[in-house]
């Protein structure tokens, strides 16, 4: 009854200060769901190459740090073919959400050389979130089809002694391995013949079996099969390792070849900065778990978790350097 006795302009203040409370209340709540933590729903990670490769089983080791912190799931999508170029390309057009990302190694860079018609862009189309891992690779023979090769030189004897009867299995036309192969007869002077493969997995086997002589990987990959006495390293490719110390690499034994691979994040392009920075600080951190760290060197690689920016500069750099290498040496996808 006091407040019907109210004068009228006491009784509209009153009423304006509600209603604009109760819009405040409304405009900082629909803020807080637009601002609401990364990542809110599992995540997926598009691997465009055959499962049980060295991307998602490396990958696989930061998982439990990454999904405790997170507190969601990380998903694997596997979307293999046209040199990796399908699972690339669904990324690339994905929405720029945070939910959907690229994860994949060095041949990003090395197949817009290829395919002038690509439908996305290195790095152009993505956001580098962060290099994971660098690997240390090797040369592999077969024991079964090269008994006496131990070494290059023995390599290089052997395939004096019978000229165009070596070959070498790469993962899919156009990748790091084809151009290794390619660039490891130039530089020894032996015809090798590149044998394409859709996965490392599927050409292990035929290496392992005789079929193909030889072929380059990683030391995880290539590991059981050495200790079955079914494989034998006979050159690192890019640096000494911890596991095989006494491998001398190929550019120590004076022939331009590299094999350098990696493990690396991506978001489509335009993913807002705070996501990818909540992205690059959480796979840090899970890479830089002791146990994790001692999981990764195991395997034949070392944590490198880089920056955003700092994983930009070594695409465009590492684009720049296999455009370089297949206009000098004239590497085409069908050889």
């Amino acid at each position: 009854m006091r407040l019907l006795s109210a004068p009228f302009s006491t009784i509209m203040s009153m009423a304006m200060a509600a209603a604009t409370t109760a819009m405040l209340f409304s405009a900082n709540a629909s803020a807080q769901a637009g601002n609401a933590p990364y990542p809110g729903k599992p995540v997926m990670l598009v691997v465009p190459f055959t499962s049980g490769g060295p991307n998602d089983e490396e990958f696989r080791t930061f998982l439990p740090r990454l999904q405790e912190s997170t507190k969601q799931s990380f998903v694997f999508d596997f979307k293999p073919g046209a040199a990796t170029t399908i699972g690339t390309g669904y990324v690339a057009k994905a929405a720029p959400d945070g939910y959907t990302l690229l994860l994949t190694n060095g041949s990003i860079t090395i197949h817009p050389n290829f395919y002038p018609d690509l439908p996305y862009d290195v790095p152009g189309s993505f956001e580098p979130v962060t290099q994971m891992t660098e690997r240390y690779t090797i040369l592999i023979s077969s024991v079964a089809a090269l008994p006496n090769v131990y070494n290059i030189p023995d390599l290089v004897a052997f395939g004096k002694a019978n000229p165009g009867v070596l070959n070498c299995g790469a993962a899919g036309a156009g990748g790091v391995s084809h151009i290794a192969c390619v660039a490891l007869a130039s530089a020894t002077g032996v015809p090798i013949t590149p044998i394409q493969y859709k996965g490392v997995s599927q050409g292990l086997i035929d290496v392992i079996a005789g079929r193909t002589q030889l072929t380059l990987g990683t030391i995880f990959v290539a590991q059981p099969g050495i200790k079955a006495g079914k494989l034998r390293a006979i050159s690192a490719l890019n640096a000494r390792s911890k596991i095989f110390p006494e491998l001398p690499t190929a550019m120590e034994l004076g022939l331009d070849v590299e094999y350098p691979t990696w493990l690396g994040v991506f978001a489509p392009a335009k993913t807002p900065a705070a996501i990818v920075n909540k992205l690059n600080s959480e796979l840090g951190a899970a890479a830089r778990a002791p146990e994790v760290v001692s999981r990764v060197e195991s395997q034949g690689s070392f944590i490198v978790a880089s920056s955003p920016d700092v994983f930009r500069k070594k695409l465009l750099a590492e684009r720049a350097r296999w455009k370089k290498i297949i206009t000098e040496k004239g590497i085409k996808l069908e050889e």
